[in-house]
């Protein structure tokens, strides 16, 4: 496990960040797209000499560099899908500390394509004492994350890379969790997810998760994963990973213009170039694995 990516580098993320430069990776690649918010800066040693509005990943990177010297720390404010396909040749693993479904079968879709392993995290959700770490191994007869999702929860998201306006933005961003993370469980989560990459990643096994409650008496449970037959994400993709939107129409002015960007880029970030405005409808886009996918 010389060469990594992490995928978020939030309150657990960062966390991981530092165990990898105390584990001695050779190589580090951080993407995130997020920027920092006043209550990400007291929950990080990573951010305690910034401020508000910062791109996470590009305020991570000097600290994690002057801590950890014997490590090549790099990364980028994009999301998973905008990393340069370069970058996942170079990585012998892929960490995964983000909080969305969406995120996480982005993140499955681009690990089997590029055929990574993935070790995945989280904490909170309905508790501060709630965690877990997934493991997925690259080979394509083990498990995804969208395997583990029910039928019209995949096809719901992976319909949602393809739609148009913010029309699955509300449902993301309820999904994600309000409860915020107590440090005792990122350091926990992040610490077995660093023990459960390392003693896995040379070993073949299936995909597993092991859940934390710690107001458990057996406060650890382990769950093995079958993979699901009806896994779109373990046929051999073709075209386009992810769909390109190749016309817009702005809803505020009407304004049509040809993006050429990701329809998931363009539907959290994009705005109309005549008005400014953010509420944008996908007239068309080119997408391959789409069409068979869904």
């Amino acid at each position: 496990m010389r060469r990594v990516m992490l995928v978020g580098i939030g309150a657990l993320g960062s966390e991981l960040a530092i165990k990898l430069g105390l584990l001695g990776c050779e190589q580090v690649f951080i993407a995130d797209a997020d920027l920092l918010e006043e209550k990400n800066i007291c929950r990080s040693e990573l951010w305690s000499d910034t401020v508000p509005g910062m791109p996470k990943v590009i305020t991570a990177l000097p600290c994690l560099r002057a801590r950890f010297p014997a490590t090549r720390w790099e990364g980028a404010s994009v999301e998973i899908a905008d990393v340069d396909p370069v970058r996942f040749a170079e990585s012998d693993i892929l960490f995964s500390c983000v909080d969305t479904d969406l995120a996480r079968t982005e993140i499955a879709a681009i690990a089997g394509h590029y055929v990574l392993p993935v070790c995945d995290a989280g904490v909170g959700g309905t508790s501060t004492q709630l965690g877990r770490v997934s493991w997925f191994p690259h080979e394509r007869s083990a498990a995804c994350f969208a395997c583990l999702l029910s039928s019209r929860r995949r096809a719901s998201l992976l319909s949602a890379w393809e739609s148009d306006v913010h029309a699955c933005w509300s449902e993301e961003t309820e999904e994600r969790s309000s409860w915020t993370s107590a440090a005792r469980m990122t350091s926990l989560v992040s610490s077995l997810q660093i023990d459960v990459a390392v003693s896995t990643s040379t070993s073949k096994c299936d995909a597993f998760s092991i859940h934390l409650d710690l107001d458990r008496q057996e406060i650890a449970e382990k769950i093995r994963h079958s993979r699901s037959d009806v896994c779109p994400l373990h046929d051999e993709l073709s075209g386009e990973l992810f769909p390109v939107c190749t016309r817009a129409a702005c809803i505020a002015c009407g304004a049509q213009f040809f993006p050429q960007r990701r329809v998931g880029w363009v539907r959290r970030w994009g705005s109309c170039p005549a008005c400014g405005a953010g509420s944008l409808l996908i007239k068309e886009s080119r997408h391959d694995f789409a069409e068979s996918a869904v």
